[in-house]
């Protein structure tokens, strides 16, 4: 094998994940880039260029996912899908492969393309990987935005939902994320100083709010702006989450009040995905050998629920060789991660 560079891309609305590993399938580097296509499709075209810097110019083979069809710049997703393989083309050369659904990695021709196969496929990619590795259970990878929970087992997935649509449908996808949902997406009411009221129905603060308040987020994970475009210290974050009830920081000087109210809404994420995941795991055959993987910046979430459940808990970098440096970056991109791995392996069979 001539090739020493297996690059895997994870292309989001939100942010750019990328993994370099080695023919041996050791990470050389792993890393993520704050990407809001919603302003325009030159913010992927830098970070592109910016992600290409720190990799080695020898001897690659680049493997591609996307969920970045879904911006609302393109008009429909079969135009984003083509906009982002002709943008990946001009700047990663033509030594590509985009993951498919039923046909795993191949070399594409736009004019021969069925854009279904490409768009939203990333879960698709890891938990086919994980599967490989894992006999039974569930990959929950929990995102700044959304929630994959794909079941598998005999080393196989066994998803029932086959699109964004579908997977909607059966709870494999779940819209909430650790970063960028909506407050008022989690619950339309609260308990705040022991009383219960409504809630303000405007993206005030988001879910990155309480994870700050509650000592979750990582700052190097922690990528996106705020609502209200401040900055992220925990008294911004507090600020915000009190416009959430209509109030003010200032009217409530005990700041474990704060702290309370962030853990109510915690706890209706919590909920609601706790939900799903007993109806995705309910499709799986009884076994004591059910594992729940965990990856995704909101993987602490999957470790609380199985936890809760009473289920065996693993993160995704348990999986394969993992050095302390590249761990959350691997966990945070495991698609990237995957789709690296899942190209190196194409290559040596």
């Amino acid at each position: 094998m001539n090739i020493s560079n297996f690059i895997g891309w994870d292309i989001g609305g939100a942010h750019l994940k990328f993994a370099n590993i080695n023919n041996n399938g050791k990470i050389l580097s792993v890393g993520q880039w704050a990407t809001p296509l919603w302003k325009g499709l030159s913010i992927l075209e830098n970070a592109l260029i910016n992600a290409m810097r720190r990799i080695s110019m020898k001897k690659q083979s680049h493997a591609l996912t996307m969920t970045a069809e879904l911006i609302d710049i393109f008009k429909d997703r079969e135009e984003g899908v083509n906009s982002i393989i002709g943008l990946c083309h001009d700047i990663l050369g033509n030594n590509i492969s985009f993951y498919t659904m039923d046909h795993g990695l191949k070399k594409i021709n736009i004019k021969e393309l069925d854009f279904s196969q490409i768009a939203s496929a990333n879960w698709h990619a890891t938990s086919t990987y994980t599967a490989s590795l894992v006999k039974s259970g569930l990959f929950i990878d929990v995102g700044s935005t959304t929630t994959d929970i794909i079941p598998f087992y005999d080393h196989k997935i066994h998803a029932r939902g086959i699109n964004d649509q579908t997977r909607l449908r059966f709870d494999e996808l779940v819209y909430t994320g650790v970063i960028r949902t909506p407050i008022m997406a989690l619950t339309s009411k609260a308990i705040f100083n022991d009383q219960l009221q409504n809630i303000v129905a405007e993206n005030f603060a988001t879910t990155a709010d309480i994870y700050r308040i509650l000592g979750y987020l990582k700052d190097s994970n922690d990528l996106m702006e705020t609502p209200d475009g401040e900055d992220k210290s925990i008294s911004s974050s507090i600020r915000r989450l009190a416009r959430m009830l209509g109030a003010d920081s200032n009217t409530d000087n005990k700041k474990n009040n704060w702290h309370e109210l962030a853990k109510y809404f915690h706890e209706a994420q919590i909920g609601i995905l706790t939900n799903a995941t007993k109806r995705v795991l309910s499709t799986l055959p009884n076994s004591n050998n059910n594992v729940l993987i965990g990856a995704g910046v909101g993987r602490f979430l999957v470790e609380i629920i199985a936890r809760r459940m009473n289920i065996a808990y693993t993160e995704f970098s348990e999986l394969f060789e993992c050095d302390n440096i590249s761990q959350n970056g691997s966990n945070v991109c495991a698609p990237a991660i995957a789709i690296a791995q899942l190209n190196r392996l194409s290559k040596i069979k």
